[in-house]
């Protein structure tokens, strides 16, 4: 009978370095011998101590050292998994949050608190005082800070709990705890709804206005790539100011504050809802509605540069009412569109904007007035350049468009970060050459750094998407409309900006 053998002698063999019979399965020389037989099969090898023909070997010089001085260097590895790598950039897409800063030390249980608070309500409302509040666009300014404060404390309602649950949520998320911000979330949303039902008085509404617009904060933060939410959460908060404020009456304080703060809002959104080619019948609607407007003229602080807005009333007013033509202009092709574009544009060109005192409540904000103007500045420009390319469909080599974006370019070299992503965008398309993309760039990344990045991770997309048409458009064949339209369509969701 004839015997299977290997090609290749046994290990065993190999290692005591005799003659192998190579025989199959088992070696008949480490049977004899009662030695066990290691086989033929492939095995990993590692060198042999004082093994010098070895090249991968090399003693480690500090070895001996570390061992007498009882500390062994051991080399440990982690095994990363594809599966690993997908988790990490899915929490990464839904929360982008800041790097979270320890808690300050909290004083538990304040007196001053008209119902008691546990340690973890008190600690995460601690949170976004210090940390959360300073970082989110429209809400980081001592007016908004202190009405948000007055009115979370005000009482034990169903309002007042709407407005502390939605702040829980937000400084949940920040410190990348989802499952407690979508909690606390859900419990905002319920007592607004619920509040609503039994609670028709003003305060109330108020109240109910201030948690819709930091739930739609809530939504840009969560889901920075598309927040679904937040334009009903602002539509909501609209549709309350309409049923509460009248158009002829003029507002002061904490009315004053909600009814800028929707404002703000309300002329964003209705931009979105101008360029988004899968927009809902009641969103249309919703931008269509006026009356805000309308109070807003009332303000006897028309010309002064407002924090919750980041310009004056009669410069977001002259923007809101640009789109607002540009909207109708879809629908019919009438005249009187020719004379409101011009004076719009008579407007923005002689508005005068003006630090009010009122806005410098905190004792860091001298040193923001710079920053502010060039801010305000800046608005006024971008209303301009979007009047002149949207509304007149001005072509680029246009020499009048061109001064505009040479002047907003000068606002912009002279900025460290810019959180209004809405004269960002319109002002950063217009970048043509790459020394004015590098500024823009350049913005957008420290802006990132320091507030809620994704406000500025969204703008990025928008405006480097708006690039590529450009760049691709080399004959100018498309309008600026359009491209706008393509490139916020691009969402998932109706755009936010902030």
């Amino acid at each position: 009978m004839n015997i299977a053998k290997s090609a290749k002698g046994c290990w065993t063999c190999k290692d005591r370095k005799i003659a192998c019979d190579k025989c199959m399965p088992k070696c008949q020389t480490c049977l004899k011998s009662g030695r066990e037989c290691l086989g033929y099969d492939l095995r990993l090898s590692w060198p042999r101590k004082d093994d010098q023909r070895r090249s991968i070997l090399a003693k480690d010089p500090d070895r001996s050292e570390s061992i007498s001085q009882g500390w062994t260097r051991q080399r440990e590895f982690l095994n990363v998994f594809s599966s690993d790598i997908e988790l990490s950039n899915s929490m990464i897409s839904d929360m982008l949050p800041i790097r979270a800063s320890r808690l300050p030390n909290l004083l538990r249980n304040p007196s001053w608190a008209p119902f008691p608070l546990n340690r973890t309500q008190i600690d995460l409302f601690s949170y976004y005082e210090h940390n959360v509040a300073k970082i989110l666009t429209s809400a980081n300014n001592s007016p908004v800070q202190n009405l948000v404060l007055r009115m979370s404390f005000t009482d034990a309602s169903l309002a007042s709990s709407a407005i502390l649950y939605a702040i829980y949520a937000l400084s949940s998320l920040h410190l990348s705890d989802r499952a407690q911000a979508e909690e606390f979330k859900s419990k905002a949303v319920s007592a607004v709804w619920a509040s609503t039902a039994q609670h028709p008085g003003t305060k109330d509404v108020l109240q109910r206005i201030v948690a819709a617009i930091l739930l739609a904060l809530f939504e840009t933060f969560a889901n920075p790539v598309a927040p679904y939410e937040w334009a009903a959460d602002i539509c909501y908060a609209k549709t309350a100011v309409i049923a509460t404020y009248a158009p002829d009456k003029s507002y002061q304080g904490d009315p004053a504050i909600v009814l800028d703060w929707v404002y703000y809002y309300d002329v964003l959104s209705k931009f979105s809802v101008r360029h988004f080619d899968r927009r809902y019948a009641r969103q249309l609607i919703c931008a269509k509605k006026k009356q805000i407007m309308l109070t807003e003229m009332n303000s006897p602080r028309k010309t002064s540069i407002i924090p919750t807005i980041g310009c004056s009333i009669e410069v977001l007013t002259a923007i809101s009412n640009i789109i607002d033509t540009v909207l109708e202009m879809e629908i019919c092709d009438d005249p009187q569109h020719i004379e409101n574009i011009e004076k719009l544009e008579r407007r923005l060109k002689y508005s005068q904007q003006e630090v009010s005192i009122d806005s410098l409540s905190d004792s860091g904000s001298f040193n923001n007035i710079e920053q502010m103007r060039n801010i305000a500045e800046l608005y006024r420009l971008s209303g301009l350049i979007y009047l002149h390319r949207a509304a007149r469909g001005t072509s680029v080599p246009d020499q009048l468009l061109q001064k505009l974006v040479n002047d907003a370019f000068t606002v912009l070299e002279k900025l460290e970060t810019c959180e209004r992503t809405f004269p960002l965008f319109i002002t950063g398309c217009e970048a043509r050459d790459d020394i004015r993309r590098g500024t823009i760039l350049r913005i957008l990344n420290a802006t990132q750094a320091q507030f809620a990045p994704g406000n500025s991770l969204r703008a990025r997309q928008y405006i480097e998407r708006f690039w590529m048409q450009e760049d691709l458009d080399v004959n100018q064949e498309i309008d600026y409309a359009s491209k706008v339209t393509a490139v916020l369509s691009t969402a998932d969701s109706l755009p936010a900006f902030a």
